[in-house]
């Protein structure tokens, strides 16, 4: 059984928030299924969402910055002048940059973790903060100069120990299996960043095959035999066992068409559209300056005049701007190295708007096509079930308590 759960945007960099959800999620399925025994539990977050906390008892000691918290400009800046590769971490909306902005907010005296939000909430399960899967350990550096960056870092910082997505931990923690009467305690496995459960939700996929995720942001993904990282354009690479899931990630997204218009709004005028011709209108929506992909400028400002008094050409022409974006991405993508994608799924809430689809397959020139309802939870999923296999107990079920923080369209 996979369970999901999305809480108030107000809440969403709020980790008192997310335990007490990833707490309900298993009373729940407790609820459920009350005789059912829960083999594994794999967590996915999303990547890059940073912050400090207590090395022993993971109690936070800083802010949340958030995976497009862009105010560590200075300090990225201070990075690039020691002339570091940090791959897909440079820039202000990498770890390195961000965890010298916390560390200029937690106590000197204080021993600090550094963590992701993922990472985090494994912890919690385990009952011990020193590990992080190196999916969301890609934004700190860890596919760059990794021990350079650490070296920078105040002393007061301790860094986790990095394993494989998928990697057994150990099991549940024992006052939380208690707690929830949990007769065994579940194996705990490192999990992975949100939009890469969202690909592996979808299961082998032919060699072509490209996946954007249509949440709060766009994010564009694509299996690849070799390697891609071009930080500069903010391309990386996550390792899935012998091959590459090659994408980036844009600030644009869902999340500016929420800035605009509530879900019924955009319900009603996604179904309105005109899009007998394009509307010309040339956006470029973000809700505050500062991008990632396929543009990485912490500077760009958002594009989105002249406003037409019909609302209705004001949302084509967003739409048309994030499919033009989404374009560009995949593109880019296979300029460095990637394949060429020749056919698109789409996962996410935005997915099930059929006026975004029919103008992101115009602007693709290749088929879009929706993936179904495969949440990222299933994706996790398979990684707690690999991560009981390698236990050597076979094959069981698993649990995967999802954090969804992207926007549900529909």
């Amino acid at each position: 059984m996979v369970l999901e759960r999305a809480w108030p945007r107000a809440k969403a960099m709020d980790p008192g928030t997310w335990r007490r959800h990833t707490v309900d999620l298993i009373s729940l399925l407790r609820q459920r299924l009350p005789t059912a025994e829960i083999a594994a539990i794999a967590v996915d977050g999303t990547s890059g969402t940073t912050f400090l906390c207590d090395e022993l008892s993971g109690q936070p000691l800083t802010p949340v910055l958030a995976y497009n918290d862009g105010r560590a400009a200075a300090e990225a800046q201070a990075l690039a002048a020691h002339g570091l590769n940090l791959g897909a971490a440079a820039g202000p909306y990498g770890g390195p940059a961000k965890c010298l902005w916390l560390a200029k907010t937690s106590r000197r005296g204080t021993r600090a973790r550094i963590t992701t939000q993922g990472a985090w909430l494994t912890g919690v399960l385990l009952g011990r903060f020193d590990r992080m899967d190196e999916h969301n350990a890609l934004k700190l550096g860890y596919d760059g100069a990794w021990h350079e960056a650490i070296s920078l870092l105040p002393a007061h910082l301790d860094v986790p120990h990095i394993v494989s997505a998928g990697a057994p931990l150990g099991p549940l923690a024992r006052p939380l299996a208690r707690r929830l009467g949990l007769r065994q305690r579940p194996l705990v496995v490192a999990g992975t960043t949100d939009s890469t459960a969202a690909y592996l939700a979808l299961g082998r996929l032919p060699p072509g095959t490209g996946v954007t995720s249509l949440g709060s942001t766009l994010v564009c993904k694509i299996e690849s035999p070799q390697r891609v990282c071009v930080p500069e354009y903010g391309i990386y690479s996550h390792r899935l066992g012998t091959h590459w899931l090659v994408g980036g990630a844009s600030n644009s997204g869902g999340a500016v068409l929420a800035h605009y218009f509530d879900r019924d709004t955009l319900r009603r005028l996604s179904a309105a559209l005109p899009m007998a011709q394009s509307t010309g209108l040339d956006y470029y929506p973000l809700v505050t300056p500062g991008e990632r992909f396929p543009i990485n400028d912490p500077q760009l400002p958002p594009r989105l005049s002249p406003r037409p008094a019909d609302d209705r050409l004001f949302l084509q022409g967003l739409l048309e701007g994030l499919a033009a974006i989404e374009a560009r991405g995949y593109a880019l993508l296979a300029s460095h190295g990637a394949p060429v994608a020749r056919r698109v799924l789409s996962t996410g809430g935005g997915s099930a708007n059929a006026a975004w689809q029919a103008i992101r397959a115009q602007a693709l020139e290749i088929p879009v096509m929706r993936a179904g309802h495969r949440p990222a939870a299933i994706g996790a999923a398979r990684l707690a079930r690999a991560g009981h296999a390698r236990t050597g107990r076979g094959e069981a079920s698993a649990l995967h308590l999802t954090l969804d923080m992207g926007l549900r369209m529909h």
